[in-house]
């Protein structure tokens, strides 16, 4: 089977600026950060855009660390000391869970998944995705602590799983911080991955470090490709292309359809 795949993420607001970008096909994925803090005008209106895009057969999304709405826990453990005294208190504070989840059942269309540690099956392809990164700083959505915390998160990624999607990258591909020099990806996740054997994985988080790697199966004949789809630079000005390409998940060939992403 042969799919045409776009990959995005970490759009922080400026989703419009890729509009005429996306050339249409069969997936449309976006690795999460679809707004800057949540809000719930940031919320609707990504999710007005993304349900507009009609040249796509299916689009998926999830959540990253800077939409903290999505996180019940970050919004309730937090709000007061996080929240207070920012000018967007109050319009955070009505992006309750309830409202949230009203949105997400029954404004997207049919053919637009978000996705939260669960899985779809579209044409025979199991897709699992997930928001989790590992910790840093304080007050971010979806943060677990690397080790057994967030390992039990990724313990829940099917074996039988084809393409994988998570907001944090995994180590030591895609994962490069430029303020440290050093990769920063989850080390959990490189070995779940290596135990799965997926097909594809997307990510994001990491602005400075857009592009893609290929990560050989442990012990055996084969590949991960493994991309970095963040949209924004680190001044949060879009300048990276959406990354789009055919794969064949009989042959495992894959070939982008822009040469630039070579």
């Amino acid at each position: 089977m042969k799919m045409r795949i776009t990959h995005i993420s970490d759009t922080h607001n400026k989703h419009n600026q890729l509009n005429g970008k996306l050339p249409g096909g069969d997936i449309l994925i976006h690795s999460g950060d679809i707004t800057s803090i949540g809000r719930k005008s940031e919320v609707e209106r990504f999710i007005k855009w993304f349900n507009g895009i009609d040249n796509y057969t299916h689009k998926i999304f999830i959540a990253g660390n800077h939409d903290l709405t999505f996180d019940r826990e970050v919004l309730y453990r937090d709000k007061a000391a996080y929240f207070d005294g920012a000018s967007w208190t109050d319009e955070v504070a009505e992006g309750k869970p309830d409202w949230l989840q009203n949105l997400l059942d029954i404004e997207l269309n049919p053919n637009v998944f978000y996705l939260e540690n669960n899985f779809i099956e579209v044409d025979q392809i199991k897709i699992w995705g997930s928001p989790i990164s590992p910790t840093f700083g304080y007050g971010w959505a979806f943060n677990k602590d690397r080790g057994s915390e967030i390992n039990e998160v990724w313990n829940h990624i099917p074996n039988d799983t084809d393409i994988v999607i998570t907001h944090s990258p995994i180590y030591g591909y895609c994962d490069r911080a430029s303020n440290t020099n050093q990769n920063v990806g989850c080390e959990q996740l490189y070995h779940r991955l290596q135990e799965v054997k997926p097909h594809l994985h997307f990510a994001g988080h990491i602005h400075e470090a857009y592009g893609w790697g290929t990560i050989p199966y442990k012990d055996e004949w084969g590949d991960i490709y493994t991309f970095n789809g963040c949209s924004c630079n680190l001044r949060y000005e879009v300048f990276n292309e959406p990354i789009t390409f055919d794969y064949n998940f009989t042959t495992r060939e894959l070939e982008f359809i822009h040469e630039e992403q070579k």
